[in-house]
């Protein structure tokens, strides 16, 4: 019998790798599923000459009939030039990923391939999706993993995911599974892909002195291509109602009185914005509650959202809501004071030297009642002063309440004039508001003319 060989205090080492080095019996393929696009041809180009030819002729016949496949025409007019045309009615798979933009749903197909002789067992997959705030599990069937996945066999799963956050994405997927020989083996693999903004939104605003706020969105496509705007649409906080001056109201000429015979059309003629293009939206907001919480509303820095949703050239959808649009808060005196014609819907005219009557709308904002007085300066009043006595008792007004009056004044001079030179005045606190300019006003030389007046704020 041979005797063993000495312990020399080595350690055999195996033949074969680590486990991390050894070659996977699967492998991972991530493919995203988007719709296909219109096939591009590039035309046929040639030189029209004097002289035809049946070559010539030949070719503009085919270029039309191609351009009329792919384009609808109302008629089909000779003079169509379509040499630059290049759409055809095959449809191809893109060939890169392409562009992922926010508000979008991300689709996904994640394929696990056995590649190699032998099944594998118990093979489950994790897919989750890594954002610079987030991590969004996709799909993980862990509890309940594929018990075995033959030779040549392929597991696939489809996740779906809609974007909210600009910047860099990363799709995590992590493989695990067994060997025949019950060994567990894993891996994992990153797929990194970038978000970019489809829409840049600007704001506008004025905020009028009777509370009015006019909101002005401009919208511009900063995607690669056209998208088809299938709704625009403002939310308006809580304290606000609106009123859209986008669509033309066109009436029904035999139901001119019936509003329900009318329809909206947009002021735009169609709901395709092309890339780089920029549309401008106007909203009117107005105080919805007049009464219990009008300071509230007056002062606060909330307007609404914009909601919108688009399609790109394909059908595929997409939908942004913007943030809570705001505004620098507008500061609200405790006194208001607003002129208004005594008959709103009666044209007024205002001739020279004769006397006219504006009503006066005083308001309390603040948050004690008021007992006030209103009193005149003519030195402040110019070419339209006050007829009547200069002090004039206007009574006690509570909180968040208005009082109205009727003032005479009497017009000097023809043409756009001022009116103001007031002043109200709190007995029970002292507090004075002076109304140095209250309106505008239009005032004529005779009756004759023809130009109305209109208050000017």
């Amino acid at each position: 019998m041979q005797s063993p060989r000495p312990n020399n205090g080595f350690v055999a080492k195996s033949s074969q790798p680590p486990d991390d080095q050894q070659p996977h019996l699967l492998s991972l393929k991530v493919m995203r599923l988007s719709r296909p696009q219109l096939a591009s041809s590039l035309p046929m180009y040639y030189e029209s000459q004097g002289k035809s030819s049946s070559l010539v002729e030949g070719l503009k016949e085919l270029n039309k009939t191609d351009l009329t496949a792919t384009h609808s025409f109302d008629t089909v007019d000779t003079a169509i030039q379509i040499r630059d045309f290049g759409l055809s009615q095959l449809l191809q798979l893109p060939a890169a990923f392409g562009n992922i933009y926010l508000g979008e749903n991300f689709n996904t197909l994640v394929c696990v391939n056995n590649e190699s002789s032998y099944p594998v067992k118990q093979m489950s997959i994790k897919i989750e999706l890594q954002t610079s705030s987030q991590r969004f599990l996709l799909f993980d069937n862990s509890n309940a993993p594929q018990a075995i996945l033959e030779h040549n066999a392929t597991y696939d799963t489809t996740v779906s995911h809609e974007i909210k956050e600009l910047g860099v994405h990363i799709l995590v997927c992590s493989v695990q599974y067994s060997t025949t020989s019950d060994q567990k083996r894993h891996f994992r693999k990153f797929y990194k892909f970038q978000v970019s903004n489809p829409l840049a939104v600007k704001t506008k605003l004025n905020s009028m002195v009777d509370g009015r706020v006019f909101l002005e969105a401009q919208l511009q496509n900063v995607s690669a291509g056209p998208m088809y705007l299938e709704r625009m649409k403002f939310e308006p906080s809580e304290h606000f109602h609106y009123e859209d001056l986008n669509h033309i109201v066109n009436l029904n000429n035999e139901d001119k009185d019936d509003l329900k015979q009318s329809t909206d059309t947009s002021v735009f003629r169609n709901q395709y914005i092309q890339s780089q293009d920029i549309r401008q939206y106007l909203y009117i907001l107005t105080v919805k509650d007049s009464q219990t919480n009008d300071r509230i509303s007056r002062t606060t820095n909330a307007l609404g959202k914009l909601d919108i949703v688009w399609r790109s050239s394909m059908g595929e959808m997409g939908r942004l809501q913007t943030s809570q649009l705001t505004r620098k808060a507008p500061f609200l005196e405790d006194l208001e004071v607003q002129p208004f014609w005594l008959i709103p819907d009666e044209p007024v005219k205002i001739i020279v030297e004769k006397p006219f009557k504006l009503g006066l709308r005083i308001k309390n904002h603040s948050d004690k009642n008021m007992k006030l007085i209103l009193s005149a300066d003519k030195t402040k009043m110019g070419s339209v002063l006050l007829s009547g006595p200069n002090t004039k008792q206007l009574g006690e007004v509570t909180i968040n309440q208005y009082i109205e009056t009727q003032v005479e004044f009497f017009p000097l001079t023809p043409g756009l004039q001022r009116v103001g030179g007031l002043k109200v005045i709190d007995l029970l606190s002292g507090y004075t508001k002076d109304v140095d300019h209250l309106c505008d006003i239009t005032v004529l030389k005779h009756s004759n003319d023809t130009i109305e007046a209109a208050l000017l704020l």
